[in-house]
C-alpha cells in the first residue's frame, strides 16, 4: 500500500440530495456529491481525457480498480461488503491525479 492514512468513502456519502451551489432547484446526485466531498470537484466526462480514463477504469477488472483506490487512499467498499455507488469515478479521479489532469488543492 502506497499511503498510510486511509479514507472510507462510505464516510463521504451525502444523507440526503444537495443542491448545486448557486442554484435553488438543482440537485446534486448521490455519486456526485461523494466524488465531490473527497475532491472538491466530480470528473467531467464531456472531457476527453475524462471519458478515456472511465473508459479505463471501466474496461479494468473490477477487484484491481478497488485495490487501486486502496493503494491510493481511499477504501470503496462499504458495509455491505460491496463498492459504494461512485467507486468508478473515485477510481478515475484518482487516475487524474496521477496522469497531472487534475490536482488536489493543498
Amino acid at each position: 500500500m502506497q499511503t498510510q492514512t486511509i479514507i472510507k468513502a462510505k464516510d463521504y456519502l451525502p444523507e440526503k440530495p444537495e443542491l448545486v451551489e448557486g442554484t435553488t432547484d438543482e440537485l446534486v446526485s448521490e455519486t456526485d456529491g461523494l466524488v465531490i466531498r473527497l475532491f472538491g470537484s466530480a470528473p467531467d466526462y464531456s472531457k476527453k481525457e475524462f471519458e478515456e480514463l472511465w473508459q479505463s477504469v471501466f474496461n479494468s477488472d473490477e477487484q484491481e480498480m478497488i485495490r487501486y483506490c486502496l493503494d491510493k487512499g481511499i477504501d470503496v467498499i462499504g458495509d455491505d461488503g460491496c463498492a459504494v455507488s461512485g467507486w468508478r469515478d473515485i477510481a478515475v479521479m484518482l487516475k487524474a491525479i496521477d496522469a497531472g489532469i487534475v490536482s488536489l488543492a493543498q
